[in-house]
């Protein structure tokens, strides 16, 4: 088996012209032959055995040669038996074959990449003139410790640590470049994983009420005060396309047309994992919360399915509480699988409208402040209900554009 880069490692005292000029016969050696593109070694005389022994002084010699040669070859060159010849046990891709690292077996000259081993300086190692050596190092390393970050990730993304959600907070973009379909792969096997769990744990909950009650507020502070990152659902016609593997899953403003019935029913069972039906491709929620917000009453929202394929409870007892909101009064209620209805458990003052209120004085303090910018008055009945502009379409004469 021919090498082209290799290394060899012997014992000072078996080297040709020791002990007196060992040093200078192996550098004539070195640099007299042609086939030997680079050399770097290195005097290992502080390594000790399993025991804590000294080991005797050894060299530890990489070599570059300009084509491939059998081990019995290169010894030659160097003085040495082929039995000290061997290929360089680090390794990197390229492409999808292992190729050698000689940046990789360069670090373990000073054990750079051997924490525990003695830790040799820079100064100790012996190179050929010109080799940048150093450079060849830093690659190698670079490359490792990228390696050992990416496949941290995707040790992080099987645990379900890391999900599409939060991917950027742990890689970079460099690092998602190159490996994005690696990426998409682990999140798939993570999928798959999530398939064959049959049992799951989530907790749904059925806010309803009047428009500006602060349903989603309410449903966004729930989810913060438990911890849990959250999506909030998107458009009606795909309210999961925006799902990336959050904790919880906000279906905001939910109409009975966004889903079939059984195909709701389906996502809030709690006895089994499954896909939801999304524009592009299905996703598998992986969530502890589920939160509805609507102006419908469940009843209603049932009734809003001709011909509903499955009777209320069925429904009901999978959104085992609800809240219903005014501007002014929210109320707490929790099903009763026995009497199969809800009963009140707790009410309270909506506090909601009045953050809204904050909020809108503090817009209406950055709204004069642009027309101060603009050098504009501001017009006080901005905040009042009006028109921001007046449709007209239905007193157009078209045929003034039929020519």
């Amino acid at each position: 088996m021919g090498l082209r880069v290799c290394e060899i490692v012997q014992q000072i005292e078996y080297l040709p012209g020791y002990p007196d000029s060992w040093k200078e016969k192996l550098e004539e050696n070195l640099n007299s032959n042609d086939k030997i593109e680079h050399w770097v070694y290195i005097i290992h005389d502080k390594d000790t055995d399993e025991n804590g022994n000294l080991k005797k002084p050894h060299i530890h010699l990489i070599l570059k040669l300009n084509d491939s040669y059998e081990p019995s070859t290169i010894g030659g060159y160097v003085g040495v038996s082929k039995n000290y010849v061997n290929k360089i046990h680090q390794k990197r891709p390229a492409g999808k074959r292992m190729v050698s690292d000689i940046g990789g077996a360069i670090s373990y000259l000073t054990h750079r990449n051997a924490p525990e081993k003695h830790q040799y300086d820079d100064k100790e190692v012996i190179a050929q003139p010109g080799f940048k050596w150093k450079e060849i190092r830093a690659e190698s390393e670079a490359w490792h410790a990228q390696n050992k970050s990416f496949r941290n990730v995707l040790t992080k993304i099987e645990a379900g640590e890391i999900r599409p959600y939060n991917l950027m907070e742990y890689i970079s973009m460099g690092m998602y470049m190159d490996h994005k379909t690696d990426f998409e792969k682990a999140f798939e096997y993570r999928q798959t994983k999530i398939k064959s769990c049959s049992d799951r744990e989530i907790e749904v909950i059925y806010i309803y009420g009047e428009p500006g009650a602060g349903k989603t507020t309410l449903a966004k502070q729930i989810c913060e005060k438990r911890g849990l990152s959250y999506c909030l659902s998107g458009s009606s016609r795909d309210p999961v396309q925006d799902y990336g593997g959050q904790d919880a899953l906000i279906l905001d403003d939910l109409r009975p047309e966004s889903f079939s019935l059984s195909d709701l029913l389906k996502m809030l069972d709690n006895n089994s994992a499954s896909s939801v039906s999304a524009r592009y491709r299905d996703r598998w929620l992986e969530v502890k919360l589920i939160i509805i917000t609507t102006v419908l009453t469940i009843e209603d929202f049932h009734t809003a399915y001709e011909n509903p394929s499955e009777p209320i409870e069925q429904l009901m007892r999978r959104c085992k509480e609800m809240i219903m909101l005014t501007k002014t009064h929210k109320s707490l209620y929790i099903y009763n699988d026995n009497k199969q209805s809800y009963q009140l458990i707790g009410e309270g003052k909506n506090s909601i409208p009045a953050q809204f209120a904050t909020e809108n004085s503090l817009q209406k303090e950055a709204i004069k402040k642009l027309c101060s910018v603009f050098d504009v008055s501001y017009v006080e009945s901005y905040d009042s209900v009006q028109q921001s502009f007046i449709d007209v379409t239905d007193r157009i004469d078209t045929e003034l554009f039929t020519g």
